[in-house]
């Protein structure tokens, strides 16, 4: 189905959706609930990832990657259409998660924060932060996953430039702990919308290259959201102007990882050395030499997979003496050498 002719059924009810609503009505009703719990296919259930509030085993604790992913081929991103009347439960994940409403609206509740959502909102939750979604009615939802490991790599550019979306990424990557959500209004932009229906359109049909074509579709709405929706942007507030600076470290060792040194960073925000090293160690949960490395090998696996550059060019591409270095910090960081990494990355793109 083209995205013409989906744009014409995206308020088909599918079937699991027709599950859900079926399952959403007995619900009020115990008589009728008993029924339809004891009319269950079990086995069709967890087959199909189905959500049962009086069935516990069928709601994972932290929806991992693997419930949505494909993690033998390393895809990154997964496009779907929320399943309407889906129980709203709170959960928590282990991948970034936009939802943007296509028509419609309906709540979000974030950290116990109700958030109202109408059409054209665009919102990203980052792991880690619990959340649920309640749409009972005719309400589109369309929704993006993007896996936290390979981010960087999808969107190495975007991220190295300075706004306010690729510092929420930035910061929800380093960061233990970093703003629980962003969200932006964008109204009634068609264009915006019809991105969205092709993207699903995209990945349900699996064309050749629909990966790359959802990639740079994706990183195209950004740019036009932060150059078209800043001022709407909403996202909570940092406790106080420590937070404030603490964050602005991780934006300035991604700017400068290649010859920044502590003292060096120490000095940009008149902090000691070792008040410096605490706040690092306090924010990421790695020292400072151990989220250097982190950036760097980032750094270095988008021109792996994105360029054809020596490895010894990349090692001093970013910021290291010597190959034989590069090549033992990145085979620490990632389990394989470079080399292996741009096979892989290769084999992944022509797949």
């Amino acid at each position: 189905m083209d995205a013409t002719a989906l744009k014409q059924h995206i308020y088909d009810m599918t079937d699991t959706e027709k599950f859900y609503k079926e399952y959403y009505i007995a619900r009020s009703n115990p008589k009728n609930l008993n029924k339809f719990l004891a009319n269950l296919d079990m086995e069709d259930v967890f087959k199909r990832h189905l959500l049962i509030w009086e069935v516990k085993e069928t709601i994972p604790d932290v929806f991992e990657d693997s419930f949505f992913f494909d993690l033998t081929n390393n895809d990154s991103i997964v496009v779907q259409k929320h399943e309407r009347y889906s129980p709203a439960i709170e959960h928590s994940h282990t991948f970034f998660e936009i939802t943007y409403i296509y028509d419609g609206k309906c709540t979000q509740d974030i950290s116990g924060k109700t958030i109202e959502m109408r059409t054209g909102d665009f919102c990203i939750i980052p792991p880690g932060i619990k959340h649920s979604i309640s749409i009972f009615d005719d309400t589109i939802a369309i929704n993006i996953m993007l896996r936290r490991d390979t981010l960087h790599s999808m969107f190495y550019g975007f991220l190295n430039t300075q706004n306010i979306l690729s510092s929420f990424f930035l910061n929800n990557i380093y960061a233990k702990k970093a703003n629980d959500y962003i969200m932006f209004r964008t109204g009634s932009d068609s264009a915006l919308s019809l991105s969205f229906i092709w993207m699903l359109s995209e990945s349900r049909n699996r064309q050749e290259y629909y990966y790359q074509a959802i990639t740079n579709t994706l990183l195209l709405d950004f740019y036009l959201i932060i150059r078209n929706y800043s001022e709407s942007v909403q996202m909570p507030l940092f406790d106080s102007r420590v937070d404030v600076q603490r964050y602005a470290l991780i934006q300035y060792i991604q700017e400068n990882y290649k010859e920044i040194t502590l003292s060096d960073l120490a000095k940009r925000f008149h902090y000691s050395n070792e008040y410096t090293s605490r706040l690092i160690k306090e924010l990421t949960g790695m020292n400072y030499t151990e989220i250097l490395r982190t950036v760097r090998i980032e750094h270095s696996q988008d021109l792996l997979a994105n360029s054809t550059m020596s490895v010894s060019t990349i090692a001093e591409a970013v910021g290291y003496d010597t190959a034989e270095h590069y090549i033992r910090q990145f085979k620490k960081y990632t389990g394989m050498t470079p080399s292996a990494f741009r096979k892989q990355s290769a084999s992944n793109k022509e797949r």
